[in-house]
């Protein structure tokens, strides 16, 4: 559900630290609790988000990886824009005089390239992962209609501020059009089986990468849903947070995200602070974990599975324009409670409807294909 921050609507994204008390109830037993080991060094099978052997010149893969890391968006992506830009090329100039691998405008450079020189590729990559974060954060504040990722990308080409003149992607016969061939290029150079190699058989993943056996406690084990959470309007907008409805998680009492986070902390054998997940330790380049919306990039930054399959304790994420997700635009995360004969499942979560019924648990039945994918943790070593 949405929340109200300086007039944009954002879903439990919090960034400042809290300290509350917190009433914490028992372990949940089952297949991850009490685990011990992290898999977070686990580089798990993940459709779309490796790049394919031998697509992309082998020298820039690991720029192009840490670049991803540090963006926030999937390195078939990035690999996709460096084609486009300049064919992998370093030494390219373009007729307005955008130089190197990434084309970058002297100005720019100024701001990116932290002093080095324009036409070494690994800085130009650097600068280009730097940069693209920066607009997809923009992206994603902005309320504009679009992929934030397609945003970013104009963004890139036009500037954001040829964005923000027309509240997306510009009509200017070239901006759409090269955000087309990005994506084009990207489904080219993504893994097909998730890998992300330089060479056929070559770094497959790391640490043991199968999907956690999950647990759900078959009940509203949330310990925070008795603390001040946000008033929500008629319209589903807040109206405001009241003192003490921000989280131990640093998200908002009573929130899809939040909830989403105990859970995902009791598989992890936590059950009190320090806490495991937060938003402000997931990624690891620092970034928050952030509003329902941008659950499948934190998963795609760690390398963790996403998928299509419902299993136990998975998140289930709606992205913002999935007809079934209550928060128009936001999105939704709840969790896998139960997985049905019939391929179906029971879906558990809080704050999925309006008042009275806002800030809530619930369970309810859905098909798996419902949600536009699940999230798993990779199975600790």
């Amino acid at each position: 559900m949405l929340s109200r921050a300086g007039g944009a609507f954002f879903i439990t994204v919090l960034f400042a630290a809290s300290l509350l008390v917190a009433v914490v109830l028992g372990a949940v037993s089952g297949g991850r609790a009490g685990a011990s080991t992290d898999p977070s060094s686990c580089v798990a099978p993940l459709p779309g988000a490796g790049l394919a052997a031998g697509k992309v010149p082998a020298e820039y893969v690991e720029a192009i990886r840490e670049a991803a890391k540090a963006s926030g968006i999937p390195a078939p992506i990035l690999a996709g824009q460096l084609r486009q830009e300049s064919n992998f090329n370093p030494k390219a100039v373009s007729h307005a005089g955008a130089r190197g691998i990434a084309q970058f405008m002297p100005g720019t450079w100024a701001s990116y390239g932290q002093g080095k020189d324009p036409f070494d590729p690994q800085a130009g990559i650097s600068a280009q992962g730097k940069f693209m974060g920066e607009l997809l954060k923009q992206a994603k504040a902005s309320g504009f209609a679009g992929d934030p990722v397609d945003l970013a990308l104009a963004g890139y080409n036009a500037g954001w501020g040829g964005v923000t003149a027309v509240g997306g992607i510009p009509d200017n016969g070239e901006t759409a059009q090269y955000v087309t061939r990005i994506r084009q290029f990207a489904n080219e150079f993504a893994a097909k089986d998730g890998t992300d190699a330089v060479t056929a058989g070559e770094d497959k993943g790391s640490g043991d990468c199968d999907l956690a056996t999950g647990t759900s406690s078959g009940n509203d084990d949330y310990p925070f849903k008795d603390l001040p959470h946000c008033i929500l309007n008629a319209n589903g907008g807040y109206a405001g947070c009241p003192a003490g409805s921000q989280s131990e998680f640093n998200a908002f009492h009573g929130e899809c995200v939040d909830f989403v986070m105990w859970r995902l902390n009791q598989q992890f054998g936590v059950v009190k602070a320090p806490w495991k997940i937060m938003n402000g330790n997931f990624r690891p380049d620092g970034g928050v974990l952030g509003d329902a919306r941008d659950y499948r990039a934190a998963w795609e930054n760690k390398g963790w599975p996403v998928d299509k399959t419902p299993t136990v304790g998975a998140v289930v994420w709606y992205g913002p324009s999935n007809a079934n997700a209550s928060s128009a635009g936001y999105g939704h995360v709840a969790i896998v409670k139960e997985v049905l004969k019939d391929g179906s499942f029971i879906e558990e979560g809080y704050n999925f409807g309006f008042p009275p019924d806002d800030h809530k648990y619930y369970t309810t039945k859905r098909a798996s294909s419902a949600p536009d994918n699940f999230l798993h943790l990779p199975k600790a070593g």
